[in-house]
């Protein structure tokens, strides 16, 4: 079911909006928590644009994209809503001082103490820049899956299998390999057997260790 959203300012903000979604919809925050499963507080935290009571982006992103969609609305207007706000900072901007009045020797530095600072500046950006690219490729990568729920009941033979994970890792379904998108989401489907399935869904990249999650799928046809 479409609704239809009154035309808002670009300067409102993304908490506002989806607020606003919601009472279109007719929807109280309980029965929103009731149908997305998504926790009261959570989505307070969106309408209040308070971030930092939101757990990491990459599950904001898929917890927004499920309140967005079970409201009725396309979440891609909010997704990249959320990515531009998120960064915002509201410290005060630096208090205006007069200026002193300087003398040339004031400004005066002698040539090899600005050559040894920025060395000692380039050297520490590049083995700075190395330890968080080692770090990055030596970590698990961090991995959600979204479909199936673990211990579901289906009729089905065939399951749908939908994740995400970071871009530069691989992925792999009961060891077979998945195809990634360019935004680190992934699906692919899977066969059953009659009886419990156990499905083993792996990310890892070229140098780290391997996440796993685990789904127990149960076929009764």
């Amino acid at each position: 079911m479409a609704f239809l959203i009154r035309k808002l300012g670009d300067q409102e903000p993304l908490g506002s909006r989806l607020r606003t979604l919601r009472k279109l919809a007719n929807r109280t925050l309980s029965e929103l928590e009731q149908e997305t499963k998504i926790p009261k507080k959570i989505i307070a935290a969106f309408e209040e644009n308070a971030y930092d009571k939101l757990p990491a982006p990459i599950y904001s992103r898929h917890l927004l994209r499920l309140i967005v969609r079970t409201l009725g609305a396309e979440p891609v207007y909010f997704i990249e809503r959320f990515d531009s706000e998120r960064g915002t900072s509201d410290f005060l901007k630096e208090a205006r001082l007069p200026l002193l009045r300087r003398r040339a020797r004031d400004f005066f530095v002698p040539a090899k103490l600005i050559k040894a600072l920025l060395l000692s500046s380039l050297l520490a950006a590049f083995f700075g820049y190395l330890g968080l690219e080692v770090r990055a490729a030596i970590s698990a990568p961090v991995l959600s899956v979204y479909s199936p729920d673990d211990g579901l009941e289906t009729k089905e033979a065939l399951v749908h299998i939908v994740g995400e994970t970071e871009t530069r890792a691989h992925v792999r379904v009961n060891n077979r390999p998945v195809l990634l998108s360019p935004d680190g989401s992934f699906s692919t489907d899977v066969f059953l057997r009659r009886g419990v399935n156990l499905i083993t869904i792996e990310s890892a990249k070229r140098y780290s260790r391997p996440t796993q999650e685990y789904r127990r799928v149960i076929f009764t046809p």
